[in-house]
């Protein structure tokens, strides 16, 4: 039978087709395996959302893939599909997680809405939205606690010993090295964020008290309290990448503080007892020159706006500096001055007089004083959100709120407040560090009170605080946040690292708010050949329990089993025991008990589910990396009747 020429000529089309398919799809492939970024892009709601993840130290141009164990870098390239411009602006949230077998049918919606509400026992292996807030104690402490799992009670995750207290800090640009003055040591420890770790002490000749670190991140500034005309030192500038100090530098006596122009390239610092205002070429580090003032100096501030410095004096007066060095015409207020800041905007300054109670509003751009404002009793410190001043009392529990979107508009400013805890934090003697800061979110602030010895956390259109974290009886007299999240890196680029977790396929899942996108990208991590050249196995974690059913009242030995070569030697083993849903928390030190075994003894209170958690700092694992025990707490008749039941 014979095949008419159309039929004929259609299978010969079908086949050629079908091998340029081929041909074609090896080539494709080809390109996603030497470019794993080209498959890892996805448009939706108008957006293209571009995952790339790179090894930190990969060499530049080499096409290194991620392995398990070292820090990588995620980036998210969002574009507008219609223009092609860069989405600036957004808060992307990203989770890590290994692919599970037995999700196949779980949506990339339904994954992250599963991260966002569960409790500590379902979160992903990588979470790169979380922040810390850390509490300067007063005795020689930092706490470390986690806000993420909700308020009320402890959510201590650690707490940093120093061999002094402390009185000022400041946290590198990258966020990952927090500096700490210790005087009483006459140090400064250097802590790394990652491990909650005290990584070196910085000694110096004079007690350190005052620190700052410059625009550019190059150089932290040391303000040393020197007593007499004998030290050839008075502020010393630190190499943050060496960690060592690069100059020291004959300013002028008394207490110090620091500002600096916004490209980095002078340093401004006030010398207390000799009532001057040094200008330092930070190319130099050298003086440049000085500029005298009538009293005291105590706050410093420079305006990214008008490029000057202010300088608040216990006169009332500012004293107006350019950016070279030469006085203008000063600002009288009338009022001595406690502190003075600038809003993110550059314009509004924002001048404290603790004496009289009063805000005396700056505006930069016409070098005027603004407005006078009545706030709080004996105001000390302020900070700021993107539509608020927020302005700290010591005489009593309020905190007071400016909205800066009234100075835009010329109206005059509206006070409102809020209770920053229950009684008023009174004076912070020698300490430095500010006592309130903003979120992440840019929309609530933490406010550290030491008569209460708690945290508060406080959201803009609130009445009082949301909730308040408890210090284990330390009294926070300053308070930081550590964000983790991801940073706009450059226009529509949001950057952030993570150590790499266990070989294998993981699902990279991101959320955007505005527009509402949900996608879950698929990625690949690969096993560190040299990881498995070693003999060493990553800790494992047992526990031992007799009965997964404890009676109510009754105490409870939990053991814990660890296969680390070096079974008896960790006094650091925590295990986090609490009731589903876990409010109530005890983290509690396990008792080495011999040959890898360690113990912890509780005794449940109310009927329920508990989980149980291990964690370990000097073997590097937390909270989230081991497995977990389950275990119900049932009255004592029911596990009678039970053992009744199932006897012969």
């Amino acid at each position: 039978m014979r095949i008419p020429n159309y039929y004929r000529n259609l299978a010969l089309c079908f086949i050629a087709l079908t091998g340029l398919f081929f041909v074609f799809s090896d080539q494709l492939s080809a390109l996603f395996k030497n470019n794993p970024s080209a498959a890892n892009e996805v448009v939706k709601e108008g957006l293209s959302i571009a995952l790339a993840i790179d090894p930190v130290q990969a060499e530049k141009g080499a096409a290194a893939a991620p392995h398990e164990g070292q820090p990588a870098r995620l980036q998210f390239t969002v574009r507008d599909t219609s223009s092609k411009e860069p989405v600036k602006g957004l808060h992307p949230a990203v989770w890590l997680d290994r692919d599970n077998p037995q999700e196949q049918n779980l949506s990339c919606k339904d994954r992250i809405n599963s991260y966002l509400q569960s409790k500590l026992a379902f979160q992903p292996e990588v979470n790169l939205n979380s922040y810390f807030v850390l509490a300067l104690n007063n005795k020689a402490s930092i706490s470390v606690i986690d806000p993420m799992n909700g308020f009320g009670g402890s959510k201590l995750i650690t707490r940093i010993r120093l061999n002094s207290p402390g009185v000022d800090w400041v946290l590198s640009k990258d966020n990952k090295k927090l500096y700490v003055a210790a005087p009483l040591s006459r140090e400064v420890a250097v802590i790394d964020t990652g491990t909650w770790q005290v990584k070196t002490f910085l000694p110096f000749e004079a007690p350190p008290t005052r620190l700052a670190l410059q625009p550019d991140g190059h150089y932290l500034w040391v303000g040393l309290e020197t007593t007499d005309n004998k030290s050839s030192a008075d502020v010393s500038a630190v190499d943050t990448e060496k960690n060592q100090v690069a100059a020291s530098i004959a300013t002028g006596k008394g207490s110090h503080e620091f500002a600096f122009s916004a490209d980095s390239r002078m340093a401004y610092v006030s010398n207390a007892d000799d009532q001057t205002v040094a200008v330092i070429d930070t190319a130099k580090l050298a003086s440049h020159n000085a500029v005298k003032s009538v009293a005291r100096p105590v706050a410093l501030a420079f305006s990214t706006l008008s490029k000057t410095l202010y300088a608040a004096t216990e006169s009332g007066r500012l004293l107006v500096i350019d950016a070279e060095g030469q006085a203008g015409a000063p600002i009288e207020t009338g009022s001595p001055l406690k502190a003075l800041r600038f809003s993110p905007d550059g314009r509004w300054g924002f001048a404290l007089s603790q004496r009289d109670n009063k805000v005396f509003i700056i505006d930069a751009s016409m070098n005027r004083l603004a407005q006078t404002v009545e706030a709080g009793a004996s105001p000390d410190q302020i900070t700021f959100t993107d539509h608020y001043a927020y302005v700290r009392s010591t005489g009593n529990e309020t905190v007071s709120m400016l909205q800066l979107d009234a100075l835009s508009k010329n109206a005059s400013v509206a006070v409102t407040t809020f209770p920053g805890g229950q009684s008023a934090p009174g004076s912070s003697g020698l300490l430095l560090a500010d006592a309130i800061m903003p979120t992440p979110e840019r929309n609530a602030v933490v406010v550290a009170n030491p008569a209460d010895k708690s945290v508060y956390y406080y959201t803009e259109g609130m009445a009082a605080p949301m909730g308040n974290f408890e210090n284990f009886g330390m009294n926070p007299m300053a308070v930081m946040i550590v964000d983790k999240s991801l940073q706009e890196t450059a226009p529509g680029v949001y950057t952030g690292t993570a150590q790499l977790p266990p070989a294998g396929r993981y699902s990279v899942s991101v959320l955007l708010d505005n527009p509402t996108v949900y996608h879950c990208f698929a990625a690949d991590i690969a096993p560190d050949p040299e990881l498995a050249k070693s003999d060493t196995q990553p800790v494992k974690v047992e526990y031992l329990l007799d009965s997964k059913e404890v009676p109510v009242g009754a105490p409870v030995s939990i053991r814990v089993k660890l296969n680390h070569a070096e079974k008896d030697n960790f006094s650091d083993l925590q295990l986090l025991v609490f009731r589903v849903p876990g409010q109530r928390q005890q983290r509690l030190l396990a008792k080495p008990l011999g040959d890898g075994l360690y113990q912890v003894d509780i005794t449940p209170t109310e009927t329920g589910v508990y989980q149980v958690f291990a964690q370990s700092p000097s073997l590097n694992f937390t909270f989230e990396q081991q497995p977990m025990l389950t275990f119900r707490a049932i009255r004592p008749e029911i596990a009678t009747a039970q053992i009744k039941e199932s006897a012969p």
